[in-house]
């Protein structure tokens, strides 16, 4: 005997009746829907508007904060830097990294690692003539610099370190010290070992990012002739590195810490600016308030639609009850009901969402003028690009889909209590 001419068991035959009972609630549910057109229709776009603008905002959210990590890091920082134990909280000349040339060339096949350039840092009395002041000297490789950071785009005068006794002096700094293009400058200070420094240099470019803070006390200077100077032979300060993707600097940090001296410290851009990890999070708990509050409006809308459905219905639904269905064979039927809602309402918002969020990560939103002193001073980027993102795609439905469905509940408790005999004299 095949295995066709076998009798379905009872358990077979009573899960095929659940499946067609199930297909036979879910068409039914879908047509209820259309008994109310104008309604349906209503209750799917408020639905749908609350998805798309809670998805929009999440999407620009992504796109600003990674604008705001790249601006903030992208000047002078970077994603990740190595440095000696002490020098975050203690930058001394003497704090160094020996070996720099090595530890750069280690780091530059690194996995996820786009750029990698070594700096020295010392805290100096510049002087011209009579005029002095204090300025933190950084020697840098003048090439993977550029290819970098944008400093050396900011350039308001001259050329960006062409020779080996080069300076590259901020704004406010040139100003004060009163140099011009050609000028000597003289870079005093202290050495590893405890003597005098003396770097000469001469100007060649002067910058100006509209940051106080750089353009009143940085100054720029070759590397090599900056290790010379201060007698640190091949040691640095600082190796800083430029990754692929700025939010997952803590993966690669953990194959940075493997490849560097055991005694050398490794710090991601959270670290070396809190301030803008914690404004990420600050403007990330504000939107989601705001989708909160969206979200809770727009599920009211739904409790009420479905209670004017119930009330509307409930003659319908003492019949039912009359002839014996159960109160919660009814409330599953309504649950489908919202959960086809939910599906329209979806469908709609998400599609507009993404619709309209593709050309403007093509292209961008110029935000023009009006970022022209903020982009100096915050760091505001020129254009949003929003970011499509998992998070964005599956938190505002599956939000959506918790409201909408809780919106049964409250029409549930009156179908639990509904006696068949009132229900059908109700609209007599």
């Amino acid at each position: 005997m095949t295995d066709a001419a076998l009798p379905l068991s009872a358990a077979d035959s009573g899960s095929r009746a659940g499946a067609r009972g199930r297909a036979m609630f879910a068409r039914v549910a879908w047509r209820n829907l259309w008994r109310r057109r104008l309604r349906t229709w209503m209750a799917a776009g408020g639905i749908g508007f609350a998805i798309y603008l809670a998805s929009l905002m999440t999407f620009l959210q992504a796109g600003v904060y990674g604008s705001w990590i790249d601006t903030a890091t992208g000047l002078v920082t970077g994603h990740i830097q190595v440095q000696h134990p002490a020098y975050f909280d203690d930058p001394k000349v003497g704090h160094t990294l020996a070996g720099g040339t090595e530890i750069v060339r280690v780091l530059t096949t690194a996995p996820g690692v786009v750029n990698v350039t070594p700096r020295t840092e010392a805290f100096a009395l510049v002087s011209v003539g009579e005029r002095s002041f204090g300025a933190l000297v950084m020697g840098v490789d003048p090439e993977r610099e550029a290819a970098m950071f944008s400093l050396p785009q900011h350039i308001r005068e001259g050329e960006y370190l062409p020779r080996a006794d080069s300076a590259f002096v901020g704004a406010s700094l040139a100003t004060n010290l009163a140099v011009e293009l050609g000028d000597e400058i003289v870079a005093l200070g202290s050495v590893k070992e405890g003597g005098v420094a003396a770097l000469v240099m001469t100007v060649d470019g002067i910058f100006e990012t509209g940051r106080a803070d750089l353009d009143r006390s940085v100054l720029q200077a070759p590397i090599a002739a900056m290790q010379a100077a201060f007698e640190l032979g091949d040691a640095v300060h600082r190796v800083v590195l430029e990754t692929e993707d700025p939010n997952r600097t803590g993966d690669i940090r953990t194959v940075i810490e493997s490849l560097v001296p055991a005694d050398a410290r490794v710090l991601d851009w959270n670290e070396l600016l809190p301030e803008v990890g914690q404004g990420i999070q600050l403007d990330g708990v504000l939107g989601q308030l705001m989708v909160a509050l969206l979200m809770i409006v727009v599920a009211m809308s739904v409790v009420n639609s479905f209670i004017m459905a119930v009330f509307e219905r409930t003659r319908e639904f003492g019949m039912l009850i009359a002839i014996g269905m159960r109160p919660n064979a009814i409330i599953g039927m309504l649950t489908i009901e919202a959960a086809c809602l939910w599906v329209l309402g979806a469908a709609l918002g998400m599609a507009v969402c993404i619709a309209t969020v593709l050309p403007l990560n093509a292209f961008g939103i110029p935000l023009g003028e009006l970022t022209d002193d903020a982009f100096a001073q915050f760091m505001v980027p020129e254009s949003m690009y929003p970011e499509i993102s998992a998070r964005g795609l599956l938190l505002a439905p599956a939000v959506m889909l918790v409201g909408t469905l809780a919106g049964v509940l409250v029409p549930a408790l009156r179908l639990r209590r509904m006696h068949p005999v009132a229900a059908l004299r109700e609209e007599e």
